[in-house]
């Protein structure tokens, strides 16, 4: 096994001898979570040491924390040769997930969008951040935005950040982070027959088509009536797809000429980039000497059997330990344009990143 060291931090005191470890972090998943199986009296104490679910907890590789949280679950059991505990929890993240949103008020005006990404999170003790680099005053909502009573706080959150073009991720450490597909490279190259143990790359079709129609209509106004407010269209081609292939979509809110075109891009690219996924397995949690794996960061794949050389997003780290296999992280990696958000606010036209997807008008 990898000489990384695992432990779980309950009320100050720290817990290690793991059989087997899971933690995972996503792009997809607004809170981390973890597993661990133990034996009930640790290695070199004297007593056994209670934990107990909604436990405050801290779950640290090498001294570095990767998930701060609760203890959900406490599954005690034994048999002729012993007996253990398994330790399941999640990080703080997963009151947002879980609660209703608690607001007062579910009418706002002219309101900014972190302020009320951090309204909506601030009862569960949830602090909310940007990622560096981007300006909330850059990031547009409607001057009157409205959010249902009945939601979660996870869904109200994800509802705001479609209409601002935003994912959103936990930190593990308490924290959410709004932010884009990420775009800087971590320093790895992950290499077949070097540093790459295993993996599986998945290429479906089923998602593509060979045209993207947006239709929809624009309320009128004096220099935009009849059959032009009406019958607003937009069009994009993916070469990729099999001909005759057609998908039509149809906004739920007012679109533009503008905004149908760049919501056809945007389906063709995604369409085409959430067919592209791999799962790497390298040994070892951390990519030395930088820390545990990160999630939203690029890396180079080169893997001929796999069909990738280029760099794909990590969309999230599954990081494993048990006697059979060892100290293993499994990367979940997609197209980097898989992730680009939906053009429901930004601005019209943007880039055509896919060579083989045509614009329409």
């Amino acid at each position: 096994m990898s000489d990384e060291a695992i432990e779980l931090l309950v009320n100050g005191k720290k817990y290690g001898g793991w059989k087997t470890a899971r933690v995972t972090r996503s792009i997809e998943a607004l809170c981390g979570s973890f597993s661990l199986s133990v034996s009930e009296r640790w290695s070199g104490q004297n007593q056994s040491w209670p934990i107990n679910e909604d436990d405050e907890c801290t779950v640290s590789i090498d001294g570095s924390p990767v998930i701060t949280g609760y203890v959900g679950k406490v599954s005690p059991s034994f048999d002729a040769s012993g007996h253990g505990i398994t330790i399941e929890g999640r990080d703080k993240a997963c009151d947002v997930v879980d609660c209703s949103a608690q607001l007062g008020a579910w009418q706002f005006s002219n309101v900014d969008l972190l302020s009320l990404a951090q309204k909506i999170c601030r009862p569960y003790g949830v602090t909310v951040s940007l990622q560096s680099g981007l300006v909330s005053s850059g990031l547009s909502i409607p001057k009157k935005y409205s959010i249902d009573p009945g939601d979660t706080a996870a869904t109200a959150l994800e509802n705001l950040c479609k209409v601002a073009g935003l994912l959103r991720h936990s930190d593990g450490l308490g924290g959410i982070v709004l932010t884009r597909s990420g775009v800087e490279p971590v320093a790895t190259v992950l290499t077949e027959g070097q540093n790459i143990l295993s993996g599986s790359a998945t290429f479906d079709a089923t998602g593509r088509f060979r045209t993207y129609e947006v239709a929809g209509s624009h309320k009128g106004r004096d220099d935009l009536s009849g059959e032009t407010a009406a019958g607003v269209k937009g069009t994009a081609t993916d070469l990729g797809a099999r001909a005759g292939r057609v998908r039509i979509i149809r906004p739920d809110n007012n679109t533009t000429a503008a905004l149908a075109k760049a919501r056809a891009e945007w389906e063709a690219a995604n369409g085409a980039a959430q067919g592209q996924s791999a799962a790497i397995v390298v040994k070892g949690w951390t990519e030395s000497p930088f820390g545990p794996w990160p999630i939203n960061r690029l890396v180079r794949v080169k893997s001929p059997t796999l069909r990738i050389n280029g760099q794909m997003l990590i969309a999230g780290v599954t990081l494993t330990r048990d006697i059979d296999s060892g100290t293993l992280t499994t990367l979940d990696l997609r197209d980097p344009r898989a992730f680009t958000p939906d053009p429901t606010i930004a601005k019209p036209g943007g880039n055509n990143y896919w060579r083989e997807i045509e614009r329409g008008v």
